[in-house]
């Protein structure tokens, strides 16, 4: 019997990941599709979290967790569908990938990361106050450290726990909460 080596396994689990959320014969979903299709397991006044990845398995992963503890999600898949999707909607709570490939992030004139996301909508009253959960597969101590620089509440690193995301969101919104009440 060969080994399975740590890399193999960790391939085959995203592949299979993957597979759950790809598309039999359907054309690629949109991000309203995808924030349609997820259950609504929503409470009256329930907090809004707009999720923006490029990514379609994360996006989707991560509506779906959010979803079913409660919170009502939208998401956008780029930085100009985001700020627009934030303007209109005015979430709660923002997760943001901190990376976007050339193709997404170039859609206009502005190549847009989680960064550049976090420090537009901070020029704005409506999100002065609004906790950021910063998100990325790359190095966590310096995505970390670069997140919170920036004025994110929070940085996740996509490799962890989907369950420590929740516990981010959840103690960003509590921290949140007293600072709204009491501002003007």
């Amino acid at each position: 019997m060969k080994p399975i080596h740590l890399t193999e396994a960790k391939s085959d689990t995203i592949r299979w990941f993957r597979g759950l959320f790809s598309p039999s014969a359907k054309p690629a979903a949109t991000s309203a599709e995808l924030a349609a299709s997820a259950p609504r397991f929503v409470p009256a006044n329930g907090p809004t979290i707009l999720v923006v990845d490029d990514d379609p398995v994360f996006l989707k992963a991560t509506a779906l967790k959010l979803a079913r503890n409660g919170f009502e999600v939208i998401t956008a898949k780029d930085g100009s569908e985001a700020i627009s999707v934030a303007r209109r909607q005015k979430p709660d709570l923002l997760v943001l990938d901190i990376n976007f490939p050339p193709d997404v992030a170039s859609g206009g004139s502005v190549p847009w990361d989680g960064f550049r996301i976090l420090s537009w909508l901070r020029r704005f009253d409506d999100f002065k106050l609004t906790p950021v959960v910063l998100a990325s597969i790359g190095d966590p101590v310096e995505s970390t450290r670069r997140a919170i620089h920036a004025g994110a509440t929070a940085f996740f690193h996509k490799q962890m726990n989907p369950n420590q995301l929740l516990n981010l969101v959840n103690a960003s919104l509590a921290c949140a909460r007293p600072a709204a009440a009491t501002s003007p």
